[in-house]
């Protein structure tokens, strides 16, 4: 009788303990699906404000984090124009990371009033027009596109550096020498002339103005296919060499 009294408790307990981890399971599976957002974490924007980010996502009400899909919420917040990608990281504390890469503005189109992204994309966004550099004139549109997707090799920090793109092929005696080429003036008052195919050596352009006397304003040649780079004072007739190319 005892034997089967033993057999029964250790049933019982068998039984709790087996209701006691569903119990556990469900439980953990109710507070997951009604877990709502608690923390939202916006990092790698700029341009684009974390308010928009959180209304373009459709989060703002803080819904349930499990019901919220990335795959949608990366579709929407790149309808953005700025944003590249999106990464999406959820937590089961509540918190949501939202990482998203932006490209950068370029340039502002006086032409058709358009902001210019690195990405190739043209937005409306007059904030920006005074902070970016302005290109003047029209260019033809395979030179446009070759123009833009080139700034792609050159620092941002140097784009920033520039005031002013303008369309100057090189012609001479009616003779087009280089199509393709363009006149930037900088906002340190001087001058490059560059083309897509060697704009890379736009990355030269601090390391050879430091090499330069104090005061000295000119232009710098970065368009040329020579391995030198070449440097014109503002006044004087010839270019002259100032040193060998970085690139």
């Amino acid at each position: 009788m005892e034997k089967k009294k033993s057999k029964r408790k250790i049933n019982i307990i068998a039984l709790i303990v087996i209701l006691l981890f569903l119990y556990l399971v469900f439980s953990f599976i109710y507070y997951v699906m009604t877990l709502p957002i608690k923390n939202i974490y916006i990092e790698g924007n700029t341009y684009v404000s974390d308010v928009e980010i959180i209304e373009t996502a459709k989060i703002k009400n803080y819904p349930s984090l499990i019901k919220i899909s990335r795959r949608k919420v990366k579709k929407n917040l790149r309808k953005n124009e700025f944003i590249n990608s999106v990464t999406i990281k959820k937590k089961l504390n509540g918190t949501i990371k939202i990482i998203v890469d932006e490209s950068k503005p370029l340039f502002y189109n006086r032409t058709n009033k358009k902001l210019v992204l690195l990405n190739g994309k043209e937005v409306d966004n007059s904030s920006l027009n005074d902070k970016v550099p302005s290109l003047i004139n029209i260019v033809p549109n395979d030179i446009y596109k070759s123009l833009i997707k080139a700034f792609e090799k050159v620092d941002y920090n140097v784009i920033t550096q520039i005031s002013e793109i303008e369309y100057d092929p090189d012609i001479i005696n009616g003779k087009t020498i280089d199509p393709d080429r363009f006149y930037l003036r900088m906002v340190d008052g001087n001058s490059v002339y560059i083309n897509p195919v060697n704009i890379k050596r736009l990355n030269n352009y601090f390391s050879v103005y430091d090499r330069l006397p104090d005061g000295v304003k000119g232009t710098l040649y970065f368009d040329s296919n020579s391995n030198n780079n070449m440097f014109k004072m503002y006044g004087s007739k010839e270019a002259s060499e100032v040193l060998p190319s970085e690139n």
